[in-house]
């Protein structure tokens, strides 16, 4: 018994996560994220580098849209098996995905009158690449894991769920692999936050595993001590710099709520 790891996406790019792994016939996918990259947009076109009906579950880390983007997509297109996540993480998730698939929709929209408009088309189908109906399809898919309990898929893969600090739900996976009675770990870092953090809790530490495959979007940086920080001053500096320059400042706020 032999098992194969093939990475979908989030290697050699940053987004898109998404890791098949196969135990002789048992298939089971990590994640499942938008690709948000422009020059890797036409692979969330393209169709799956597997049949999604032959996928047995899905185990997803968080809610974040490079993580877990392509759902409504894998849902439509065939997968009939569960998504194994943190009950924050499936309650994130759904809004996350009803937002992007408006997005979709109104932007697909908008295309097709531009390109009428311009007497042209345009690289990617004048469609949303899936619809609010396509992303409400997912939610009866989501079965909630709660942190350090374990999920069995055909007594090959067992998914063990803890805490990775990243945002509120998310998850480091570590997957257990029963080979012929030998046993193999895979650790799946997700995204990994920051300890000391306010209201998340610490992520959790590991002191042994045979495989680990940890996201380093930031790799290659060394973070500030935070009591180092002037929060507020980094804030201001970075408003003022954006009016200096002549650009936008975006401030996301509840719908309906007061503005900043």
């Amino acid at each position: 018994m032999q098992a194969r790891l093939t990475f979908l996406g989030a290697a050699r790019n940053v987004t898109g996560s998404c890791y098949l792994l196969e135990i002789d016939d048992t298939r089971v996918l990590v994640d499942c994220g938008l690709y948000q990259e422009r020059k890797y947009q036409d692979r969330n076109w393209g169709p799956f580098p597997f049949n999604p009906e032959t996928i047995d579950a899905v185990f997803l880390t968080h809610a974040h849209l490079d993580h877990c983007g392509l759902l409504p997509k894998l849902v439509r297109d065939g997968y009939r098996g569960k998504i194994f996540c943190t009950q924050a993480t499936a309650e994130i998730t759904r809004i996350i995905l009803l937002d992007s698939a408006h997005l979709q929709e109104e932007d697909a929209a908008y295309k097709a009158k531009r390109h009428q408009r311009e007497g042209r088309r345009g690289p990617y189908p004048e469609v949303p690449l899936y619809t609010t109906q396509d992303a409400e399809a997912v939610e009866p898919h989501f079965e909630a894991v709660e942190y350090k309990s374990c999920v069995l898929v055909k007594d090959a893969v067992e998914a063990c769920y803890y805490d990775a600090g990243h945002v509120l739900g998310s998850a480091t996976i570590a997957i257990n692999l029963n080979m012929d009675g030998e046993k193999r770990r895979i650790l799946f870092s997700g995204d990994v936050g920051e300890p000391d953090r306010p209201i998340i809790n610490d992520p959790a530490i590991f002191y042994e595993a045979d495989y680990v495959v940890i996201e380093t979007t930031y790799g290659n940086r060394t973070h500030a001590e935070h009591r180092n920080i002037d929060i507020q001053a980094q804030l201001r500096d970075c408003i003022n710099e954006t009016i200096k320059a002549g650009g936008n400042i975006v401030v996301p706020h509840r719908a309906g709520g007061k503005p900043c």
